[in-house]
């Protein structure tokens, strides 16, 4: 992705300065936008690099502190102003002060440089990065679609991209949720372009090659782990989670991990196992987890039969009893043993968590075992009753 700092790489651009907003430097430009009008809502998507020259300085009402402020508000990624005789003059303070709070880039060239440069140079710069992001994306899609693939086609692809399939190989997955719904949402362009790109700086910090794309409502990247230890990849996936809280405290994320894998083969299987890591997630209603495909224990198991109806009768065999309690008399009992079990059957902590007193606890677990014919003092039972209720909400 082409971000405000590779501003400076281009030739046209070397009289370029920036006064402000420096701290937004690694802001995606997707495109640029010559404002021909102080309304910019109707011509911009996010993410251009505004070009504010001398046809909009004149309108009647144009007020640069007020332009610069809906520009940051419609998700804008930078302002080159042009800087000279009829052109802007002076910059007020209170524009330096809003970008530097907002950390939007300001840069100032001077007025007689030819445009026509700048976008032809900006143009041919991002168009080459956007064919590299296609090629991440035709590589990953290329491994979770096609079936008939061959090492040396994906060896020959990854030329091009810097990346390479000898060794072990791991996919993740990030997914996103709105909080108000918990629904899955598709994330705009400009954000999806700003995470991968500080996905890629992340993991090529450490020297590991990586391929990333969107894929619906989804991140999804393929990391060569072949030179890297546990203990450096435990370190970035916190900060992958750390970095979106901060910046998008809109969105709950979850990171599904699959495990290494160093065959062909195999490399799908990886990003199967990221996504039903996602999976789990959202259905345990998770909040800004890490899961790692190796560590899910039971829900592996749970996963891989492929007869749910043996996991249905389990679960039908165990707690319909109660199930079916709750519903006629409105009681909460598959929630109070739910509790108590993850309490390590410990009647106090269960009251404290449920907000209720001990000695309803106690009631209420007299009645399970009543309604089941069995004995919460039996550790088989408890074990039987644990693993019910995972499957229960896995199934749902």
């Amino acid at each position: 992705m082409f971000q405000c700092k590779d501003l400076f790489k281009l030739p046209s651009l070397s009289k370029m300065k920036i006064i402000a907003g420096n701290k937004g430097l690694n802001k995606i430009i997707r495109w640029s936008y010559k404002a021909e009008s102080i309304h910019l809502a109707k011509w911009v998507h996010g993410g251009e690099l505004l070009i504010v020259s001398k046809m909009v300085i004149h309108e009647k009402d144009f007020n640069l502190y007020n332009f610069l402020k809906e520009a940051i508000s419609l998700n804008i990624s930078g302002a080159l102003l042009l800087i000279g005789p009829n052109y802007i003059e002076q910059i007020p303070q209170s524009v330096i002060n809003l970008s530097n709070q907002k950390h939007f880039p300001l840069f100032l060239i001077p007025w007689d440089t030819p445009l026509v440069d700048i976008f032809e140079e900006l143009g041919h710069a991002i168009a080459s990065i956007n064919l590299i992001n296609d090629k991440h994306k035709d590589l990953l899609f290329s491994i979770i679609f096609n079936t008939n693939l061959s090492l040396d086609y994906l060896k020959y692809q990854s030329q091009e991209v810097n990346f390479s399939f000898d060794g072990y190989l791991q996919f993740f997955e990030i997914n996103f949720l709105l909080p108000q719904s918990e629904n899955a949402i598709i994330l705009n362009d400009v954000d999806k372009d700003t995470i991968c790109q500080f996905i890629h700086t992340l993991f090529e910090n450490e020297h590991i090659p990586i391929l990333s794309s969107s894929y619906t409502k989804n991140i999804i990247a393929l990391i060569n782990v072949n030179n890297t230890s546990l203990d450096t990849l435990n370190t970035l996936f916190p900060q992958i989670l750390n970095y979106i809280k901060e910046n998008y405290p809109n969105y709950i994320v979850n990171i599904g991990i699959g495990t290494r894998q160093k065959s062909l083969e195999k490399y799908k299987l990886s990003y199967e196992q990221a996504s039903k890591c996602i999976n789990l997630a959202i259905k345990q209603k998770q909040k800004n987890m890490i899961y790692y495909y190796e560590q899910l224990g039971l829900y592996q198991l749970f996963y891989d039969i492929n007869n749910k109806t043996l996991l249905e009768n389990f679960v039908h065999n165990i707690l319909y009893s109660l199930i079916a309690y709750d519903k006629k008399y409105n009681t909460n009992l598959i929630q109070t043993l739910e509790v108590y079990l993850n309490k390590n059957c410990n009647l106090n902590q269960t009251a404290e968590t449920l907000f209720i007193h001990r000695n309803t606890i106690k009631y209420r677990l007299q009645r399970i075992e009543e309604i089941t014919n069995t004995s919460l003092n039996d550790a088989f039972t408890r074990l039987n009753f644990f693993n019910a209720i995972l499957i229960k909400k896995f199934l749902q």
